[in-house]
């Protein structure tokens, strides 16, 4: 079976290093600093798996590994850039994160015709430190993973053979199950995004569980942010209807009641949002495209002056 390698040592990738190790299935972890790299995962059983120290120097990979990014997309960039050395055999790269524009991103640093593939997941996973002040990952709630290749809508055609798709969905299925292979795994990342674009804004700005999105007190903002999602997501090729968005976000937020954003996490802890990535997308999809998005707007704003709140402070 491929060689998994996993950069970053955030909760999904943690997660993925932890159905590896269960499953026997060899893997490295690249973390960006090794000082916060979870030394464990604590199982949605309670079982608590410990993992392989992480790697610090990088070496070229061989075709048949798998590498892969569940990074923020704004830490892509220089993540790829520090890989690129490494990919001379041409290892098929998947990219998981939330919001939009990694794609873009791989294909302008790696070229048009580099083996990639897209994948979102709606697992759920929280870093936290334990009464030795050890970093471990908690594994908070079971769910599935998408994946496929960019389709034709992104106008960059597939250079992956079906026996290379297989590999990569059949290993990550091993890892962290239930895997889907999507036919068409754009309109499953604009769908997550519309998702994204309801819970994390208003959790992170209004310090609220998911399960608070749903209040009457929202309803006009949820509504708005649909209409505008689905305007802009036409104008960029891709159908939606404002009432099944709208539900979906609603249905999201329900099922992930008691957990609290990654976005809100973000803002807690200090750190950069993807907001730029998810509501900011959005205003910059529009922008091109002549469309007026208040909400999303003022929501991008928002988020991004917490931020440099934070940054800002001594």
């Amino acid at each position: 079976m491929s060689h998994l390698h996993i950069v970053g040592s955030g909760a999904i990738g943690s997660l993925l290093a932890a159905g590896a190790q269960q499953r026997s299935v060899t893997y490295s972890r690249y973390p960006r600093n090794v000082t916060t790299v979870p030394s464990y995962v604590r199982w949605i059983d309670d079982k608590q798996v410990p993992l392989e120290p992480p790697k610090t120097d990088l070496t070229p990979l061989h075709s048949d590994d798998i590498l892969i990014f569940p990074l923020k997309v704004h830490q892509l960039e220089v993540a790829l850039n520090t890989w690129k050395p490494f990919l001379i055999n041409k290892p098929v790269i998947v990219l998981m994160h939330n919001g939009m524009g990694g794609q873009e991103i791989a294909y302008s640093l790696l070229g048009s015709d580099y083996p990639l593939m897209l994948a979102t997941t709606s697992h759920g996973a929280l870093k936290c430190r334990d009464q030795q002040d050890n970093t471990y990952v908690r594994y908070t709630g079971k769910g599935t993973t998408q994946i496929g290749v960019p389709s034709e809508s992104t106008k960059i055609s597939s250079s992956l053979p079906t026996s290379v798709i297989d590999k990569v969905v059949t290993l990550l299925n091993t890892v962290l199950p239930n895997v889907e292979l999507a036919d068409d795994i754009v309109k499953a990342l604009w769908n997550k995004l519309s998702v994204n674009a309801v819970i994390n804004p208003l959790t992170a700005l209004n310090d609220i569980q998911n399960k608070r999105v749903v209040d009457d007190q929202f309803s006009y903002l949820r509504q708005a942010i649909c209409e505008e999602f689905v305007e802009v997501a036409a104008a960029c090729g891709v159908s939606f209807n404002v009432e099944q968005v709208h539900a979906n976000a609603l249905a999201v937020a329900n099922a992930t009641g008691e957990n609290y954003s990654s976005m809100h996490q973000d803002v807690m802890h200090q750190r950069v949002t993807e907001i730029n990535a998810i509501n900011g997308y959005l205003v910059t999809q529009a922008k091109k495209k002549g469309i007026h998005v208040p909400v999303n707007t003022l929501l991008t704003e928002k988020v991004n002056a917490l931020s440099d709140n934070y940054s800002s402070s001594p």
